[in-house]
């Protein structure tokens, strides 16, 4: 984590979502798998300058099964890591995307934030 383009890129994130939270906007939607990571989402918020913002974690799971077939349909020749599967942010929101449209995820979020 040493590496000068990740501490950028940190900056940078934080920044703009900063930007985003103090322009007033009703919900502010950042998506980033490194987020799953405590130390990753840590150093993000730590430098967010915007007050008075409420931060809901998601993580979306599926099935082993699931993501391979998702992996082809992309076209992806790599691997399929399924470490994503299981190593999950502690006091996220959990939503199985298992048989559901991008729709039907997206509903799921919206009732949880209300």
């Amino acid at each position: 984590m040493n590496d000068l383009r990740n501490k950028n890129a940190y900056k940078n994130w934080s920044f703009v979502l900063s930007t985003y939270l103090n322009s007033n906007f009703d919900y502010v939607i950042f998506s980033s798998a490194r987020m799953m990571y405590p130390p990753n989402r840590k150093r993000l918020l730590e430098n967010i300058t915007a007050e008075d913002y409420i931060t809901i974690g998601f993580t979306l799971i599926c099935s082993e099964k699931t993501l391979i077939e998702r992996h082809k349909k992309r076209g992806d020749n790599n691997e399929v890591s399924f470490e994503w599967l299981y190593d999950m942010y502690p006091d996220d929101f959990v939503i199985n995307t298992d048989d559901k449209t991008a729709a039907q995820v997206a509903e799921e979020i919206k009732n949880i934030i209300g």
